[in-house]
């Protein structure tokens, strides 16, 4: 019997040991889960507020990029209009009434001077050309061939040539002036 007692004790000792031993792992599963389910939340936490600050970042990104976009159309818009507005008062110069009295006053304000300029027409406008050459007083001749230009006149000699086409005239030596005034009227802020 004492055997049996001694196998009785052991096997409670053994089986009171692996109860404890048991409960002290429950308990520590516990704790480990416990920890993981904060660590995840955490880290969701974290990527979730990641996530946001990200796509506010591209969404600003994207706003911004937008409104530059928004911007240059506008521009090449308003760009668009000042040159058509440009050439519409360069056809209207053309084609105008007073276009021989025109061609005289630039004839008579030219820094050109001697017996070798010629005045070289814009196509299709010789005979005004040539009646505003009469009327500016001033010994210039007038060339057999016409230059390619809408309007004006092209005065050479062997030293010099002067572009006098109303194109270059508007778009070269005026735009920079009247651009901005004429933006003002056109575009007002």
């Amino acid at each position: 019997m004492a055997l049996n007692n001694i196998l009785e004790q052991i096997k409670q000792e053994t089986d009171a040991k692996l109860a404890s031993l048991q409960h002290n792992y429950d308990q520590e599963i516990k704790k480990i889960d416990h920890e993981f389910e904060a660590l995840t939340l955490t880290a969701k936490n974290d990527m979730d507020e990641q996530v946001k600050t990200n796509s506010k970042k591209i969404m600003d990104k994207m706003a911004t990029a937008a409104k530059m976009e928004a911007k240059n159309k506008l521009l090449k818009a308003k760009r668009a209009v000042m040159d058509k507005v440009f050439e519409q008062a360069l056809d209207r110069i053309i084609s105008s009434s007073d276009y021989t009295k025109l061609i005289t006053g630039l004839l008579k304000r030219s820094d050109i001077h001697g017996d070798d300029v010629t005045v070289l027409p814009a196509k299709g406008r010789e005979n005004e050309t040539k009646d505003a050459i009469h009327a500016c007083g001033r010994k210039f001749k007038l060339a057999d061939k016409s230059a390619d230009i809408k309007g004006g006149f092209i005065l050479s000699s062997e030293k010099i040539e002067i572009d006098n086409s109303f194109e270059s005239i508007l778009n070269k030596q005026l735009r920079d002036e009247l651009e901005l005034e004429t933006a003002k009227l056109i575009f007002p802020a």
